[in-house]
């Protein structure tokens, strides 16, 4: 970096760093090539929360980082929404006061409606009114507004890339006509809603309807086996039908296909759906997070509404022998993401006119959320939602979230790719 540079750096310093929205700065930082992952002085600037100091260190250290660090770093001022930030460096003479008071509050002005724009005239208010509202949710997903799945200096958990084009592959499977008559009125509504929400986040989504047992484990089957999962960074699987608890002392969920009762039923339980996207029969996918959300009753038992309390459970596990330490290997079961609308025995709520609890608060909630908000937390703000929820007689739901080796954040970065920057 030339002196005059330096020198442009130094004498705008306590101004800029007082400026800077750091979080969204950061990423831009690494992405044009000024800092990368492998940086000695990361591990001393994450050791504790950004601060003034840590902003201003990383700031002037950009001073050293080579002949084009001052071009990039004006080049990520002005993609992280610092436009202002970029001009003041960028103008050969100190500016005056009139124009740094100018400066600063149009740069104010314009942050705050950079972190607000994803939510103006945002209304999350669905889940209140769901219970008396005879119209389903209409869909209509913000996008994002930059990608966030950059690694974060003041996060210690690291993020799944997620911005391929499509985004990833959805497999939908909505049973809403049984056989034997056991109609689900207001689940043609979640087929529409899913259906419709991931396609405008970005997804390439298959819908399959009213499929019998045979049918959902071929479907799984060819779904997990397809060839272009190299191509894409992410999987769901969503499947809207009766289900039940296997046995009364058993926390297996068997999705119940429109076949269920006929003499050549064939049952079809959640682990074996599991079991065809491990890294053994799936490696396409490895490493990269896979979802599954199960839109079903795990057993007939009402959950009434009741005061808190804490329980303990005991988790019992085998052991898995001795393994060569030399032999480079992976855990099979890995990122993923298992989200059932109910508790293992416990039956799941379904509007008849407008369809099921869980799928549209987590259609609400994706959809407007998804831009700004990782995966994980996108399932407790369903949860909360539900949660305000309650019967004619007063039952609710709980929602049960299970994580296996899903140990990244995924911000589905929805609508946004790659060409759009």
């Amino acid at each position: 970096m030339n002196k005059d540079h330096r020198r442009r750096l130094d004498l705008h310093c306590d101004e800029v760093v007082q400026r800077i929205n750091f979080d969204a700065l950061w990423p831009k930082l690494l992405e044009n090539g000024i800092y990368n992952r492998d940086d000695v002085n990361i591990p001393i600037w994450t050791k504790s929360p950004v601060t003034i100091t840590t902003v201003r260190d990383v700031f002037l250290t950009i001073k050293t980082r080579g002949p084009r660090a001052f071009e990039n770093l004006l080049k990520s001022f002005r993609e992280s929404g610092h436009e202002d930030l970029a001009d003041l460096l960028a103008e050969q003479k100190e500016p005056s006061v009139k124009a740094k008071v100018f400066n600063y509050k149009k740069d104010v002005e314009n942050n705050i409606s950079n972190m607000t724009k994803p939510f103006m005239d945002l209304k999350d208010e669905y889940f209140e009114r769901m219970q008396s509202c005879d119209e389903p949710l209409e869909i209509k997903v913000r996008p994002a507004l930059t990608f966030l799945d950059c690694p974060s200096l003041i996060e210690t958990v690291e993020r799944y890339p997620m911005r391929s084009n499509p985004r990833g592959f959805v497999l939908i499977i909505a049973n809403i006509q049984y056989i034997n008559e056991r109609s689900r009125a207001g689940a043609e509504h979640d087929e529409k809603n899913l259906e419709e929400l991931f396609k405008q986040m970005g997804f390439e989504v298959t819908t399959l309807c009213n499929l019998t047992g045979k049918q959902i484990k071929d479907a799984i089957r060819e779904f997990s086996c397809q060839k272009d999962f190299h191509k894409v960074h992410s999987c769901f699987v969503v499947i809207t039908s009766h289900g039940d608890q296997v046995a009364d002392d058993s926390l297996e969920t068997e999705i119940q296909g429109v076949d269920f009762n006929s003499p050549r039923y064939q049952p079809v339980l959640c682990t074996e759906i599991l079991d065809f996207f491990t890294v053994e029969r799936c490696r396409a996918l490895a490493g990269k997070p896979k979802v599954f959300i199960f839109q079903a009753c795990r057993g007939q038992r009402i959950q009434k509404a009741i005061p808190r309390n804490v329980t303990d459970t005991c988790v019992k596990t085998d052991s898995i022998g001795k393994i060569d330490l030399n032999v480079q290997t992976t855990r099979n079961y890995s990122d993923i993401l298992v989200a059932h609308s109910t508790m293992p025995g416990f039956a799941a709520n379904r509007d008849i006119k407008t369809g099921s609890w869980f799928i549209q608060i987590l259609c609400d909630v994706f959809m407007n959320y998804a831009c700004t908000t990782h995966l994980q937390d996108l399932f407790n703000m369903i949860d909360s939602r539900i949660e305000c929820i309650r019967t004619e007689d007063n039952s609710c739901q709980t929602l049960t979230v299970t994580s296996m080796g899903f140990s990244k954040h995924c911000y589905l970065n929805p609508g946004l790719f790659e060409e759009d920057r």
